[in-house]
């Protein structure tokens, strides 16, 4: 079924083509719990949670002190599709590991272009009230849009040290597409029909054209959405940050965005690892 990508995302512009060719040739497959399937011999452990399952699988070190959470693809709340984990099961996924005395920290190793407004805001004061118990790094192949957003608060944020690692892209992108030229082409005839005083029932959508009003409140939501995507960014990064071009859109490379303040190093999960273990020594 075709799908459009309507709606508030935080997407670097550079993949949103490509989740919306996903989406219309249905190339995802939505875990609806949020998370992959856990093996049944695993659920029925003694003590077993779904939390806790993951926090030993994702673990690195001769002690498994520190887990390695994935954010990759595309971001949102409730499923994922390319992604490993929802929003929702990785906060609950930080919750549960900032309560478990057996794990030092968390690095986030990121692998995404973003996704959508919805939830990320929860997801960026999760990891915020996580680095208040316990150290949290990021570590960055491609950290785009909502994925920044949501690093934002981290003790450091690492760059990979390949030519290709990618970061920036502060803003929020609203996608219209309108499809009523090509099915009038395809002898397709489709009206709306709306109950009295329903006048703004399902505005957008691609058959009607735009009218002022829409437009103006998609951009309302769209600058209401940024405000508090550059308030995290200001908030998290804090005096880091060296140039207010970080705003524009633009994505940066490793040497360029360490510059900027937007990351602080170069480095692999090792040095990640090492960063988070080092900094446990500061917390209580």
């Amino acid at each position: 079924m075709y799908q459009n990508l309507l709606g508030v995302w935080a997407i670097s512009e550079v993949h949103s083509y490509a989740v919306q060719a996903a989406l219309q040739a249905s190339q995802f497959k939505p875990y609806m719990a949020g998370h992959p399937d856990i093996p049944a011999s695993a659920m029925a452990a003694a003590g077993f949670t779904i939390e806790g399952y993951y926090a030993d699988q994702l673990s690195v070190g001769t002690k498994g002190d520190v887990v390695v959470i994935p954010v990759v693809g595309t971001m949102s709340r409730g499923y994922s599709w390319d992604n490993y984990f929802s929003n929702t099961f990785l906060m609950r996924l930080l919750n549960s590991i900032a309560e478990n005395d057996a794990k030092k920290g968390v690095i986030l190793d990121y692998n995404s272009g973003g996704g959508t407004v919805d939830s990320t805001d929860e997801f960026c004061a999760s990891v915020a009230a996580f680095v208040q118990k316990k150290p949290l790094v990021s570590l960055v192949s491609c950290c785009a849009s909502a994925a920044l957003w949501s690093a934002s608060p981290s003790n450091e944020i690492i760059m990979r040290p390949g030519p290709v690692a990618q970061i920036g892209s502060i803003g929020t992108i609203y996608m219209y597409t309108n499809y009523a030229k090509s099915l009038e082409q395809q002898g397709i005839d489709v009206r709306l029909f709306r109950s009295t005083g329903s006048v703004d029932k399902a505005k957008p959508n691609s058959i009607e054209p735009l009218d002022a009003k829409s437009e103006a409140d998609i951009q309302r939501s769209l600058d209401v959405s940024n405000k508090a995507f550059k308030g995290a960014i200001r908030a998290g990064r804090g005096g880091k940050i060296k140039s207010e071009e970080i705003f524009t859109g633009k994505m940066y490379g490793a040497d360029e965005a360490i510059s900027n303040g937007l990351a602080d190093r170069k480095g692999d999960l090792t040095l990640a690892y090492n960063r988070v273990i080092s900094l446990s020594k500061n917390y209580v």
